[in-house]
């Protein structure tokens, strides 16, 4: 039985959310970035502001300069993470077999769903449709027997299309593709493969294993079997908040005062933390990453002793963990959490919970509370508030 895997992806989806939720968006450059930095990046840019010339990871201060008077709407993680959420409810009710890469992607296998649901096709256009009808997204969508080719056809009909690649018909959809297309080709190696003449898929795909040692590396068989649309690796089986809650924090000035870092620490564990309770999950583990000014990259890891939600447990495994992570004397640019290994987690009162714990636990559900209705920032400790000061 030939694989059928589908691939959606909402084009710019953080803007796309934005524009489902308010309908006077489209159609307008705007972009979505972080509050109150002054070396703020553009997080999102919607599709308007992309013909205009915008990107992702564009200092704000560029764009706006670029194009003057660009609307800029704050990060709303939760929301994207529920129309996330919605799409792969959605997606759910087609096939148990879903990979949620997350930002808009979803890759959906259906094979064997022909007696319930129709030919490939008829089924993938139906559930299309179906993200347009209940969440408001148009995503573009691939048909393909395995999850690689079905991801080359959604980046070639981008940014709203809908491709079908029939089994057998990979070799001649791929040849006169763009390199740049196959998933793993950065603007690197996109150069010294122009320097090699390689400018289209069938280009990479004709060379032989030792050419593509030769040329590319150790993965250059690798790329080349992409090329040749080659992947027999079935879905990773999960949604992308199984994998962990992310938050991050970029210093205005890079900075070597562990005072600052520690307390742009807490500020993101917080963050982190109500994404966290409000999916209700409990992580299992926490890691720090650290972007220093030369560029240069470290992380540091601690596990959890148990399963928690609870902010101060958080940080303090945090803690330990940027301390392993920073053993340079440079300064740091950008300082980054990740909740890692979540659980969904039942909090209950515990009946022989000592008082500290109770304690611990009123306090964080009474932030909560106060971060529900007056947002993330309404309430902070004493040093996250010096940092933001």
């Amino acid at each position: 039985m030939e694989r059928q895997v589908i691939h959606l992806n909402v084009a710019h989806f953080m803007a796309a959310v934005e524009e489902a939720l308010d309908p006077s968006l489209k159609g307008r450059p705007f972009v979505i970035a972080p509050e109150g930095a002054e070396r703020a990046v553009a997080v999102e840019v919607s599709r308007a502001a992309f013909s205009e010339g915008l990107r992702r990871g564009m200092p704000l201060a560029k764009a706006r300069a670029a194009l003057p008077g660009l609307k800029v709407l704050p990060v709303r993680e939760a929301l994207y993470r529920r129309a996330g959420a919605a799409l792969f409810e959605i997606a759910s009710g087609f096939s148990p077999l879903l990979e949620s890469p997350g930002g808009g992607h979803l890759f959906v296998d259906i094979t064997g769903t022909r007696r319930l649901f129709g030919h490939p096709v008829d089924c993938a256009a139906r559930l299309r449709e179906e993200a347009v009808r209940r969440a408001g997204l148009r995503p573009v969508a691939g048909l393909a027997v395995n999850r690689l080719v079905s991801k080359i056809g959604t980046r070639v009909v981008k940014p709203d299309g809908f491709v079908v690649i029939g089994p057998g018909d990979e070799p001649g959809f791929l040849r006169h593709q763009q390199v740049s297309l196959v998933p793993g080709v950065g603007e690197k190696l996109l150069g010294r493969l122009g320097l090699l003449g390689i400018r289209e898929m069938g280009e990479l795909a004709s060379l032989s294993d030792s050419d593509a040692s030769a040329f590319l590396g150790r993965h250059g068989p690798v790329l080349r079997d992409r090329a040749r649309g080659i992947d027999s690796a079935p879905l990773s089986v999960h949604r992308a908040e199984e994998r962990g809650i992310r938050a991050s924090h970029l210093f205005d000035t890079d900075t070597s005062d562990t005072d600052e870092i520690e307390a742009a620490l807490r500020v993101i564990v917080e963050d982190a933390g109500v994404a966290l309770r409000s999916d209700g999950l409990a992580a299992r583990a926490v890691e720090v990453g650290l972007s220093y000014s030369d560029r240069l990259r470290a992380r540091g890891f601690a596990a959890l002793s148990a399963p928690t939600w609870r902010d101060a447990e958080l940080f303090r495994a945090a803690r330990t963990a940027l301390y392993r992570a920073m053993t340079r004397r440079v300064r740091v640019r950008r300082v980054a959490v990740a909740l890692l290994r979540p659980i969904h987690a039942e909090r209950q009162a515990e009946l022989f919970a000592p008082p500290e714990a109770a304690k611990e636990e009123a306090l964080q559900a009474a932030l909560d509370s106060i971060r529900s209705r007056y947002g993330r920032g309404a309430v902070r400790t004493a040093s996250a508030m010096n940092l933001l000061a």
